[in-house]
């Protein structure tokens, strides 16, 4: 009940504001721009890999968890629905790029790993994506920095 009694003082006194300057929307919309272009890129190598772009953020996933990742924990990183991560492991799994194990513990759990092949795969993307970091990540940084540096102006409104 308390939350609501909040909620309410700040509808009815009004919530800090930020004003945004034009230099605010310029930094905001060359920093997703920058951002789409190492998207595009990364989604171009994936595709040279033969693989879908989320097929290559699920091998990712499954290499950077520590240990043996379920199919819950990959929906989580991927923010896709369970079916959905489900589905890009019975395609990886069938190129044996990835296997599937029931947990030990949990007969209900599945765990996924790779295998010798979906590291290889990995591996070369994950150099070269490293490589066009290392030549277009200042653009990247620099833009991420002036978001960051753009000074904070709050005033506050009264109803």
């Amino acid at each position: 009940m308390r939350a609501v009694h909040i909620v309410l003082r700040y509808i009815k006194e009004g919530l800090p504001t930020r004003e945004l300057s034009a230099a605010d929307y310029q930094a905001l919309a060359e920093f997703r721009y920058q951002i789409r272009r190492f998207l595009r890129f990364s989604e171009q190598a994936a595709r040279r890999a033969c693989l879908e772009p989320a097929q290559h953020q699920l091998l990712l996933a499954i290499k950077a968890h520590a240990g043996e990742p379920t199919v819950g924990e990959l929906a989580e990183r991927l923010q896709l629905r369970h079916h959905s991560t489900v589905e890009l492991i019975d395609r990886l799994a069938q190129g044996r790029l990835v296997r599937r194990d029931r947990a030990e513990g949990d007969r209900r759990q599945v765990r996924v790993r790779l295998m010798a092949k979906g590291e290889a795969v990995l591996r070369k993307l994950s150099l070269e994506h490293r490589a066009e970091l290392g030549s277009a990540g200042s653009a990247l940084a620099a833009a991420l920095q002036a978001i960051l540096a753009r000074p904070s102006r709050h005033t506050t409104r009264h109803a």
